[in-house]
């Protein structure tokens, strides 16, 4: 429960997996602590009048108020929404401080794991505005044809519109006005996904059945960058001009074929370097690969340029299928299969059926426990993790490492800047055993 316009001063010492300052309230001395406060908004080094939104035994969750000392690395948001938009939460912390504080948060994260100075940062000089090129916004559309499109305000289901976005690229934000001009397509609410390749942008309206109005409707939307569009409604799907986009971001590897509603990256320039990164980590020349939570191949397309085989495994048939066609077209040694991991993966634990080399980029859920410790039965040389949720990476990087795998590399990307999500990537190798001969 939460007590009536609980309002505190709050010293801010730490930041949160998930962004928010950590601190705990200002007391006179000789008094008790008090319980720690999770503070959104605030940052470390900073003191704040936080208000209360939920209290526990332990802790409690708030919103800054006010600002009563600011840290060095508080800044003026590059947006005028920033305030009120809850799709970048990280506008007021200067790009350079959002890289360390990212650091900072998988290290306090995987403490107990490794040391935490063995949590290193990737560096680049990419943008942090104008990069995203995938987007999921929310639209509601008045009777007049009027339609307010945007992201929702923070922690609330209230629509902020958003005429322009300074984290998009900018032939998104063109195709998006474009949307906005052709309001009849749409339902009275819902969401638009956006993909682009740098030129071209495709959109995906969920919700949309793809009757014949609504069809000549897209039609008539095209242009100006935009090509297509794929209307999905109950069962039906149907695509409005080319709703399939090459992504090619990383140079000499096959391009992936998505669209706007497969996952994809949203920074192409620090994918490259992530894609990069993982392919040298795995060290997989001449070695056979199994890949888990594959998506339509990352990763894939890059590993089976230099793995004897690669098996790739994910559970969303589309994307499977995209990945089989890729393969295909490039001569790449991919074996892709729809299942599921957990299966897979207890299965090979069974049966003794081991791979030189895995890699797995699971989402938020992480592989969980007892998957983490069939994976360390079935991997033999080396594991490559690629996690967006800190937390989950460690409780199953725990479970490798008592099951005899040791932690070697730690790298962060800040894939997402303005926001505190966070790209992790743990290299593991496994421990030598006593009296046994390296495997």
């Amino acid at each position: 429960m939460v007590r009536p316009m609980t309002e505190q001063v709050i010293n801010v010492s730490s930041i949160a997996h998930g962004g928010a300052g950590i601190g705990r309230p200002e007391v006179a001395e000789g008094e008790p602590a008090g319980p720690t406060w999770f503070v959104e908004g605030a940052l470390p080094d900073e003191k704040v009048l936080a208000k209360a939104t939920h209290e526990a035994k332990r802790f409690v969750r708030g919103n800054v108020v006010k600002i009563l000392e600011a840290a060095p690395s508080r800044v003026e948001p590059p947006c005028a929404l920033a305030s009120t938009c809850g799709g970048c939460s990280w506008q007021h912390v200067a790009v350079a401080d959002q890289a360390t504080l990212k650091q900072r948060i998988v290290a306090d994260q995987l403490r107990g794991v490794v040391q935490p100075s063995d949590v290193v940062m990737h560096t680049d000089d990419a943008p942090a505005l104008g990069y995203r090129r995938r987007a999921r916004m929310h639209y509601e559309r008045d009777e007049d044809g009027t339609v307010r499109l945007g992201f929702f305000a923070t922690a609330s289901r209230t629509l902020v519109d958003v005429p322009q976005c300074a984290v998009l690229v900018p032939v998104l934000d063109k195709a998006l006005a474009r949307l906005r001009d052709h309001g009849a397509l749409l339902n009275p609410r819902g969401e638009v996904h956006a993909l682009t390749d740098g030129t071209d942008v495709v959109l995906a309206l969920p919700g949309i059945k793809p009757e014949s109005a609504q069809v000549k409707l897209a039609k008539a939307a095209l242009g100006d960058g935009l090509v297509g569009i794929l209307l999905r409604g109950g069962r039906q799907t149907h695509s409005v001009g080319r709703t399939r986009l090459e992504i090619a971001d990383v140079p000499g590897v096959a391009p992936v074929t998505a669209n706007a509603l497969a996952f994809a990256q949203a920074n192409a320039a620090r994918n490259a370097a992530l894609v990069r990164h993982v392919t040298l980590s795995a060290r997989a020349e001449g070695a056979r690969v199994l890949e888990l939570f594959c998506g339509a191949g990352n990763f894939t397309r890059a590993l089976a340029k230099v793995a004897r085989r690669v098996w790739a495994l994910d559970e969303d048939r589309e994307m499977i299928g995209s990945l089989r066609t890729l393969a295909e077209e490039h001569h790449l040694p991919i074996n892709a299969k729809r299942g599921a991991v957990g299966s897979l993966l207890a299965s090979m634990a069974k049966n003794d059926t081991t791979y030189d080399v895995v890699v797995l980029d699971p989402s938020r859920r992480g592989l969980g426990q007892t998957e983490s410790a069939n994976l360390a039965e079935v991997a033999t040389s080396r594991i490559v993790y690629v996690s967006c949720d800190p937390a989950t990476l460690a409780r199953d990087l725990k479970v490798l490492v008592e099951k005899g795998w040791s932690v070697d590399e730690v790298t962060v990307f800040d894939l997402m800047p303005m926001t505190p999500e966070v790209e992790t990537v743990a290299v593991l190798t496994r421990k030598a055993r006593k009296g046994a001969a390296p495997r």
